[in-house]
């Protein structure tokens, strides 16, 4: 299939009330400092709204959504503004949020019903700018495009710069600008609150900017959706005797990480005839984690790295127990060390640091395969009812980032979609595993 959308508004959005100029520089925090350089895509998939909401307010959908937006960037003022490499912080000067409107000749359901055919590089037709086009003073902190599908649905994609923003935060934004604009805003608990650097101050770690490229064009990359289906990930549970009720229970993002990992390990020797040193990252959402907790508004990045380790020709004979048991002890121990970030000083900063930097040491190294496999999954982006219903379906597009996975919740109730991004010769394979065939579709 081929998607040509045509753009045929493109402007940039202001606070309906400018920025005071108490605010108007807003310094990120060392965790801000440590993100990669790209911006977090999100798109948001809606069904054709009735009759009676599609003159909401006696303004059209896409009208109506400018003006809300325009309201919400009061209180989430930094996404309107410029960031400054050099000074590691934000002008907060009102520039505005680049508000694309597009229409595309195909109805939503010739999306949906793609499947397993699904190209994910279709989907980046739906964003409104190349996810790499971050961190230089001319981008947009956030960029938005509603495009409009022939049957009447909507999509609503958005690029969030990550050097000051997470997913949590993101769709923190996202449930404001969404309750404001159904009329159901009615306390504070979307209020952004502006805490990183009381907790995190800059440490000015510039050496650790991780550059991604602008454009996607001529990256050697292919991206694949996998579908966990509920009953697929129970038969999981099953087959492998982790059928259990129990503390130990292993969530199903933890059974999806441990499969794709034992199956690319398993691709790695079939070709090499032993399988190189593996290092895989998970990122860990530190809200809810650290000592005390933070608000979950809290603005910015609040995220830690879990690492999980296999020497040159470990995981060759490992069972699919032996890769879970690696995957949840990581990404356990970082939640209990998580506990002293706030409150041991100097080992609180070496807690997130150290993994950051061995993540850079071992992505550099010709010999070890480095992966980053993340999970949106539980986050809110399901819940942005906009005054049309909640989204049908919600998915990134495709990353500039090859040895990847992005899980997010399925719209299909307790389902998984896995978002895997490989060199076009091992994804071919990866299709073939026997494992990924038995639970994935």
């Amino acid at each position: 299939m081929i998607i040509e959308v045509e753009n045929f508004v493109s402007k940039h959005v202001k606070p309906s009330i400018p920025t005071s100029t108490i605010n108007r520089y807003y310094t990120i925090s060392f965790l801000d400092e440590l993100a990669p350089t790209l911006n977090v895509p999100l798109i948001l998939y809606y069904s054709a709204p009735s009759n009676s909401l599609n003159g909401l307010f006696g303004n059209t959908i896409c009208d109506h959504l400018e003006d809300t937006l325009s309201k919400t960037l009061i209180e989430f003022y930094p996404f309107a503004g410029r960031y400054i490499r050099k000074l590691s912080l934000i002008d907060c000067n009102d520039q505005g949020v680049l508000y694309v409107l597009g229409k595309v000749n195909i109805r939503l359901s010739d999306i949906l019903s793609l499947g397993e055919t699904l190209d994910p590089g279709l989907l980046n037709n739906f964003l409104p700018c190349e996810i790499g086009q971050a961190d230089e003073v001319d981008d947009p902190l956030l960029s938005i495009k509603v495009t409009t599908f022939k049957c009447g649905g909507f999509a609503i994609g958005m690029c969030v710069s990550h050097r000051i923003s997470d997913m949590a935060n993101t769709c923190n934004f996202v449930n404001s600008w969404a309750a404001r604009s159904n009329g159901e805003l009615k306390n504070e608990s979307h209020s952004p609150i502006f805490n990183s650097t009381v907790w995190f101050p800059q440490r000015g770690l510039a050496q650790l900017d991780l550059r991604i490229p602008r454009s996607s064009v001529g990256i050697n990359k292919v991206a694949r959706r996998f579908i966990f289906k509920k009953e697929a990930v129970s038969a999981m549970r099953q087959n492998f005797g982790l059928d259990t009720n129990g503390s130990c229970r292993p969530s199903r993002v933890q059974l999806i990480v441990a499969l794709m990992w034992k199956a690319i390990v398993r691709i790695d020797q079939a070709t090499n005839g032993r399988s190189k040193a593996s290092f895989l990252i998970q990122p860990v959402e530190l809200r809810k984690k650290v000592v005390p907790p933070l608000p979950t508004n809290s603005f910015g990045n609040f995220w830690g790295l879990a690492a999980s380790k296999l020497k040159p020709g470990e995981g060759d004979k490992m069972s699919f127990r032996d890769f879970l048991t690696i995957c949840h002890d990581s990404v356990k121990k970082t939640s209990r060390d998580c506990a002293k970030i706030l409150t041991h000083g100097e080992e609180g900063y070496k807690i997130v640091i150290d993994p950051f930097l061995e993540s850079t040491r071992n992505m550099e190294d010709i010999n070890v395969n480095f992966y980053l496999f993340t999970s949106w999954c539980n986050f809110s982006y399901y819940k942005a009812n906009f005054g049309f219903g909640k989204p049908i379906w919600a998915t990134p597009g495709k990353l500039p980032a090859q040895n990847s996975m992005l899980m997010m919740d399925g719209c299909e109730g307790d389902s998984i979609e896995a978002w895997v991004h490989l060199d076009k010769k091992r994804m071919n394979e990866l299709e073939q595993d026997p494992d990924i065939k038995a639970y994935a579709i």
